[in-house]
């Protein structure tokens, strides 16, 4: 009897049975994805599918990354695996449409279930490689590192953007205040219970977050539509693309793949409708920024000092307020904070490092044109200090970035803004000319200087500033300004006392007023001084309204700089009675910075919340209702905006003033007039054609000829219309007709 001899078979191919934790997550949450796709109308599916959605794009690429490469899931590596998530996603979006341009595929991407099948088997493949990469005899655990928290304090701290956004919803549903003016009080007192009763630091991330979430949902529900600034062309832009099914560069704002294809493939893959896109989406990844604030400023400062950071930057009114609704100057912002972060990480492995270093940077590139241009400014001025210092200096590490980095960060952007963007490169760089030239230093023609000099008695307060609100907001800019210098100043005398020998009794006092609360790193680490120089060298540009300026450059500058008027604040001594009145300074300081105490008082015109316009568009100054309709976006101009396009004949001119505000993005008509706008001139008896008075020009009754900067026109009298027909009218917005 014979027996079979059954050869060898190799068993290395055969995975263990169970697969890593990150893997198991990750295939659920694309199960139940694609079981939302299917069919059926089941109650609470699109919730499900918003969710899923959202977790794909946002979440599980740059967690199924972290998990395989590292061993601890930290705060850390969770804001990684968001950025890198959002990243992976963008360009996943731009090569399925460069795909479809090229080839002239019969499928469009951005549609569904094309877009959902897209980011599925990315994700999926991602899965599949992690596992199959994964040594089956790695005893290696990948732990969550997370503390314990009291559930009863989660709960708590989860009410306030709770009753922040039930606020903002009560306000533009039955013009009722009081939830919202109580919500800003708790949101200032937050931060202050914390930083009291928290006295190991364990809620300061999970604070953070929730005062983040808070201001900026509250800030973009308020309203019943998108708001001013480039919220709405952003949001015409990535309707388009969602029109279309794809999208072709083109100039500047549409050349930025943050908003077409990031934006629709959300739109897509939550099946949320892309007003809620822009009116949720945005904010709630934005609150990784404060949150990289805190992380980054732990490393080289206390906790303490970290928490009160993170809190001074959302506080600030320029980041809760503008960043809220920018979604292109708000992810470069989150990709520049990112990059900043990892540049300074010397704990991640190299590999994983150059990719993340790349993947932010470009991220940078991909979301807006002027903040990339302000980063590589900073990191070329970084790079080159600190290349001196560790020459010069003894103790000094040289720079985490390399000469190869920066070449391939220049080559980037050239490349980017050259030859992928329409050749936008020349109206950068030469924007970026004029903002240094005119703007960043304090010249007689800069934008701070411009600013402060237009105080007259005819503008109202002290620095011409159209309200209470704005005033002291504008005084906690120049304070910041100044605490800062100062913080900064201390740190680089403590940092060149090292190499440079000066006065014992000069670094003995920093040592002992300025240190306590100051990592050594700090003092060795020349990346993280010479870029906190480097990005503070433009604040001066955040007084004004240039295209590389105002709230773009305020939240950019602060995301690193934020901890030095914290540190010059907490340092304050008083011998007899020790440094409690340094702290009640420093939470006054945040209150007077973030306008909240002005704007909970008077219920003027400061941004957040707008709660007072009735009585500034019936009886306000001309100042503050230039002010308001800065930031505002009136419905009767939408509908007045309808109707231009619906009834105006083809080619028909219609004259304008400069605050003019024409809103095209919400017309869904099929019929669209092709207008052409031209300046109005001041004059009722010109050729025949049309003249669009919107909302601003006639509550002001003024014909604004120029911008000259903050809120500030220039303008002559709104003529009457006598011997005009007047053809269509809101009650504000008016259309008249010159025969």
């Amino acid at each position: 009897m014979s027996t079979r001899v059954t050869p060898a078979v190799s068993t290395a191919w055969i995975r263990p049975s169970s697969m890593p934790t990150a893997v198991r997550l990750s295939l659920f949450v694309l199960g139940v994805h694609l079981l939302t796709l299917l069919p059926v109308d089941i109650p609470g599916l699109s919730v499900v599918q918003a969710v899923s959605g959202f977790l794909i794009l946002s979440f599980v690429p740059g967690y199924l990354l972290v998990s395989y490469v590292l061993d601890e899931f930290t705060l850390a590596g969770f804001l990684y695996a968001v950025g890198f998530s959002v990243a992976f996603s963008m360009f996943l979006g731009s090569a399925a449409n460069l795909l479809y341009l090229g080839f002239d595929t019969a499928v469009v991407p951005f549609e569904q279930p094309t877009m959902s099948i897209i980011y599925l088997w990315a994700s999926a493949m991602l899965s599949i490689l992690v596992w199959t990469l994964t040594d089956p005899n790695d005893v290696r655990t990948f732990t969550v590192k997370f503390p314990d928290y009291d559930v009863r304090i989660l709960t708590l701290l989860a009410l306030v953007p709770t009753f922040a956004i039930t606020g903002a919803m009560f306000i533009n549903r039955y013009a009722f205040n009081e939830l919202t003016l109580f919500t800003i009080v708790c949101i200032a007192l937050v931060p202050v219970f914390v930083y009291y009763f928290d006295d190991r630091g364990r809620y300061y991330p999970i604070a953070i977050a929730a005062i983040s979430s808070a201001l900026l949902l509250q800030n973009t529900v308020i309203t019943t539509y998108l708001r001013g600034g480039d919220a709405t062309r952003e949001f015409a832009r990535a309707n388009f693309v969602l029109q279309n099914g794809f999208w072709i560069p083109a100039g500047t704002f549409g050349s930025m793949p943050r908003i077409v294809t990031l934006q629709p493939a959300y739109s897509l893959l939550t099946d949320v409708s892309l007003f809620w896109v822009f009116k949720l989406v945005h904010p709630i990844l934005f609150v990784t920024v404060p949150l990289i604030t805190y992380v980054l400023t732990a490393r080289y400062f206390s906790k303490d000092i970290a928490f009160l950071s993170a809190t001074l930057y959302i506080f600030l009114p320029r980041t809760y307020q503008i960043i809220s609704r920018n979604t292109r100057t708000g992810a470069a912002i989150m990709f520049t904070a990112l990059l900043l972060f990892v540049v300074l990480d010397t704990d991640l492995p190299t590999r994983l490092r150059q990719l993340f270093v790349i993947t932010f940077f470009i991220g940078v590139l991909m979301s807006h044109y002027g903040v990339s241009t302000l980063v590589v400014f900073a990191l070329f001025v970084a790079y080159v200090v600190n290349t001196l210092a560790a020459y010069l200096l003894d103790g000094k590490r040289f720079s985490n970035l390399s000469l190869r980095n920066m070449a391939l960060f220049g080559v980037l952007f050239f490349v980017w803004y050259e030859y992928m963007t329409d050749g936008i490169y020349d109206f950068l760089t030469m924007s970026f000319y004029n903002q240094i030239s005119d703007a960043l230093f304090f010249t007689q023609g800069s934008t701070a200087v411009r600013s402060i000099n237009l105080a007259t008695e005819s503008t109202g307060g002290a620095f011409g500033m159209p309200s209470a609100s704005y005033e002291v907001m504008f005084i906690g800019h120049l304070l910041l300004g100044v605490f800062t210098s100062i913080g900064i100043s201390l740190v680089y005398l403590r940092y060149f006392g090292d190499g440079i020998p000066y006065r014992l009794d000069i670094q003995r006092w920093i040592d002992r007023n300025v240190l306590p609360g100051l990592s050594d790193d700090v003092l060795e680490d020349s990346d993280y001084v010479h870029l906190v120089v480097g990005m503070f060298l433009f604040f001066p540009l955040s007084f004004g309204p240039q295209v590389l300026s105002a709230g773009r450059t305020f939240a950019l500058v602060m995301v690193i700089v934020a901890p030095f008027p914290i540190l010059v604040l907490r340092s304050m001594r008083f011998e007899r009675i020790g440094s409690k009145p340094a702290v009640v300074l420093m939470v006054a300081f945040l209150l007077v910075t973030s306008g909240f105490v002005s704007a909970a008082a008077t219920h003027d015109v400061s941004p957040q919340p707008i709660i007072d316009g009735e009585r500034i568009v019936e009886s306000g100054s001309t100042t503050e209702q230039f002010a308001y309709y800065a930031g505002y976006t009136s419905r009767n101009t939408v509908t007045a905006s309808n109707f231009l396009i619906a009834y105006l004949p083809d080619g028909a001119n219609a004259e304008v003033t400069t605050v003019s505000q024409f809103i095209p993005y919400f017309y869904e008509g099929n019929r669209r007039a092709n207008i052409q706008f031209s300046r109005f001139d001041g004059s009722t008896k010109n050729a025949e054609g049309y003249t669009y008075l919107s909302e601003p020009d006639t509550v002001t009754g003024k014909n604004t000829q120029s911008f000259l900067g903050f809120v500030f026109y220039t303008y002559d009298p709104l003529p009457a219309f006598d011997e005009s027909n007047t053809v269509y009218t809101t009650g504000h917005d008016r259309v008249h007709y010159n025969g």
